[in-house]
């Protein structure tokens, strides 16, 4: 496999609540957006590099420890574990942190294909990517077992990002980057029980600062929005 330093993408087109358990087969945190608007309205204008912490290693720097899980934490950098793309490429999270690509907020996301709420969201976030993607959030969203509770392939990861879901196609073309966790090490880190948590959702600022986290249930867009408000008007330090 080979390791990408950055991901390139090419946007595509655009279509149930606990999480059911999967196939038998082998600290939550909400913070207060404060005053944040609610219509896609938020984080004009580029980023500020002087206030950039990108001390630590990756290719264009990333943000330095040290990390947690928290909201309030910081986010590691996935050197070392090999989250990969549909296509084998390993990509590490530093490739969403170069300053020209003015990436202000990041939606981590992690699910699974037998998880209903990790169905339901993806088919919201391409419209919410298209909202919010100019004024500088990114999605990435990291696949750790496929239909059947396995580890993911990618076979599973071009049938997910493609919309050839099991049960029936959806009107379906993922504009972000998906990656699959073959091993399940970076994964677990954050996901000590599957079945109860997820999916999982962070929202992390230009300083790898993780703003808000939720587990286990599908979030509303109302929410989302709120929150990729404030992170965008507030964009390197927790408030």
């Amino acid at each position: 496999m080979k390791r990408l330093a950055r991901l390139l993408l090419v946007p595509g087109s655009i279509a149930i609540a606990a999480c059911a358990p999967p196939p038998e087969s082998t600290d939550d945190g909400l913070t207060s957006a404060g005053d944040a608007t609610s219509n896609g309205s938020g984080g004009g204008g580029a980023l500020d590099e002087a206030r950039l912490d990108r001390d630590a290693e990756g290719e264009c720097g990333y943000p330095s420890g040290p990390y947690g899980t928290r909201v309030g934490d910081r986010l590691a950098n996935t050197l070392g574990f090999d989250l990969e793309t549909c296509g084998g490429d390993v990509v590490d999270f530093d490739a969403f942190m170069c300053p020209g690509d003015g990436h202000k907020a990041v939606l981590i996301n992690i699910g699974a294909g037998w998880c209903g709420p990790c169905q339901e969201e993806t088919l919201e976030f391409p419209a919410l990517y298209e909202e919010f993607a100019d004024d500088g959030l990114e999605i990435v969203q990291v696949m750790f077992q496929d239909w059947t509770a396995q580890l993911p392939t990618s076979a599973f990861c071009e049938d997910w990002v493609n919309g050839a879901w099991e049960g029936g196609d959806v009107d379906l073309q993922l504009p972000f980057p998906v990656l699959v966790d073959q091993t399940n090490e970076w994964t677990g880190v954050y996901l000590q029980d599957p079945q109860a948590a997820t999916p999982i959702n962070m929202l992390i600022d230009a300083n790898g600062n993780i703003r808000w986290k939720s587990e286990g249930e599908k979030v509303g867009l109302d929410v989302l929005r709120t929150q990729i408000n404030a992170v965008l008007n507030s964009p390197y330090e927790v408030p």
